[in-house]
This record gives C-alpha cells, structure tokens and sequence, in this order.
C-alpha cells in the first residue's frame, strides 16, 4: 500500500539521508491529523528524528520504497495587523517533482511530500492528538471566541468601521489587507517614502489593548473608545503625510529615536526609542549599535509624503 511522509526541510537539511527514487528508506513516522490530509491523497504522516513526539502520540520506524517525491513551497504573507511578521501561505502550495533529495545541496523547499510503498500488512501509527496539542486546540477556540467577541464589543465596533472606512478609501493607492475574526489591519501605501500602518486589537484574555505601528514607531493603547478613536486619526495622519521622524543627539553614544504623529489640531503622538551604542573606549572612535537603528540614524530627521498626490 501507499502512504505518504511529509519530511520537514530543516529536518532533513540538518541530518536527514539524502534519498532517490527506488530507494528503500526507514523514517520514523507518526500519523498525521486526517483532517489536515489533502482529499485524494494516500494516508500521511509526518517524519520527525528529533524525539519531539510526545511519549503520549504513536510512533515508530516503517521502511519503504521510494515511489514519487515532491518538493513543497509555501509563499510568504504578510500578518495583518503586525509589522514585519510573516506566515506560510500554506493554502497555495508550490509542488514540484524531484528524483533525489540531497542534503548537501540548497533547496528552497519548506518540506518534501515522500510517497512509500509498504507491505499490506504493516502496522502503522494510528493519528492521536497529544495533551500538549490537545490542551493548544483548547487554547486557539478560546481565543477565537475571544476575538470574535471582542470585535463586536463598542470598541471592536470602531475598529470594524474604520477598517470598512480604509477599504472604500484607500483601496486604489495601498495595499490593504485585514484579517477575519479579530480586529487587524494593515495599509501599506503603493507610492515610495510613504509610511505604512498597522493596527490589532489583543487577543490575550489578560490585557485588553490596540497595538498601532507606524513609520518606525510602537503604540500600545488601552482598548478604550477614546483610544479606539485614536487610530482613526493615525490612518489620517499617516495618509495626509503627518508622521515624521525626529533623530536627537544626546551625547556621544545615546541617540533618541522617535516616531511623531500629528493630528490636524497639531497634537502629537510620539514613540520613542533611546539607543545606547558600544565599542572601544581606546581612543579608535569605533562604535557598535544595531544595524535597524543605524540605519534610523542615517535615514535622518525626514516627513513621510502622503499616500496620494
């Protein structure tokens, strides 16, 4: 019978056995979740040689042949609502046919699909959630529910309508994306030197708040109306070119870096990050920071330009 072994890339970059067509390999395998198991396809499980299977899962070493190997990509996208944070597409994979997986050689693959032929009657791993994923699964339903309450509270209720607000008007000159069942939102403007925002309510049962990013800067807010209300004037400064950054010189090695944003009535919101460089104090003048301030610091005192002309 056919199965089918999903084999992580940093698994078998780090020392997994190259392998090729026809090869009889052993893995050890666990089943993997049938509701995450494409229609068609043989049943699947997951390799790991890591011992990061829970004692409680099932799993053991099956050997096989080589039938077909498939090398899978999975592109980039951006988080709404979070700046510089990134996940798997994994609704749109890439899959390519390989002959051979060798280790030694670079691959932009996320993992390799493996199908293997194996006797009839070879026991398998049977699919069981661990307590550790069992109580996760818990955790992501309480956090939905969560969400989904919070984005139909007073506050959530601002928020949604902003973010239908941004969606009519800004479609044509930024790149807009929001997420479903919480609220978040991202605008990243399609014209240069513009400054992109972001915004997501919390989704921690503890604290209840509103992280806003803009330009270089970090707000965090209490999920209040007053506050909810706040981002709206963000979206407006950011679009009407209203944000600068202000680079300060404090002495010889500290430098405060801030992110202004100023309201029509000329209010100003101002996050602010003091960098302390490092270095020699031998007389070389040689100084160390982190190249994300340095560059903030070369960048300058500037204004960012408003979405549209």
């Amino acid at each position: 019978m056919q199965i089918e072994i999903v084999i992580d890339e940093w698994e078998q970059a780090c020392c997994g056995r190259p392998f090729s067509l026809g090869d009889q390999m052993t893995w050890k395998i666990l089943a993997a979740d049938p509701a995450s198991t494409p229609t068609g396809s043989p049943t699947r499980f997951a390799e790991e040689h890591h011992g990061q299977t829970p004692p409680d899962v099932p799993h053991w070493d099956v050997t096989g042949v080589v039938t077909a190997i498939s090398s899978i990509r999975y592109a980039e996208v951006a988080v709404p609502g979070q700046a510089r944070t990134f996940t798997w597409d994994t609704d749109n994979p890439e899959r390519r046919a390989l002959q051979t997986v060798n280790t030694s050689e670079g691959t932009e693959a996320n993992q390799y699909v493996v199908e293997v032929e194996v006797p009839d009657d070879m026991t398998l791993p049977t699919y069981q959630a661990s307590e550790e994923s069992a109580a996760q699964s818990e955790i992501d339903a309480r956090t939905a529910k969560l969400n989904e309450t919070r984005r139909s509270d007073a506050v959530g209720d601002i928020l949604e309508a902003l973010a239908d607000d941004v969606e009519r008007r800004f479609a044509g000159v930024a790149r807009v994306t929001r997420t479903t069942g919480k609220s978040a939102m991202s605008i990243e403007p399609h014209r240069d030197d513009t400054t992109a925002i972001h915004w997501a309510r919390s989704d921690s049962a503890d604290t209840d708040g509103i992280s806003v990013h803009v330009g270089d800067g970090d707000w965090y807010f209490a999920a209040t109306l007053d506050d909810a209300t706040a981002v709206s004037n963000f979206v407006e400064s950011a679009a009407a070119g209203r944000v600068e950054e202000r680079v300060i010189v404090q002495d010889d090695s500290t430098t405060s870096l801030n992110t202004v944003v100023i309201a029509p009535d000329g209010r100003e919101w101002t996050a602010t990050d003091v960098v302390e460089s490092f270095g020699s104090d031998s007389g070389t003048g040689v100084r160390v920071m982190a190249g994300y301030f340095w560059k903030r610091i070369e960048r300058g005192n500037h204004r960012y330009l408003p979405w549209a002309s």
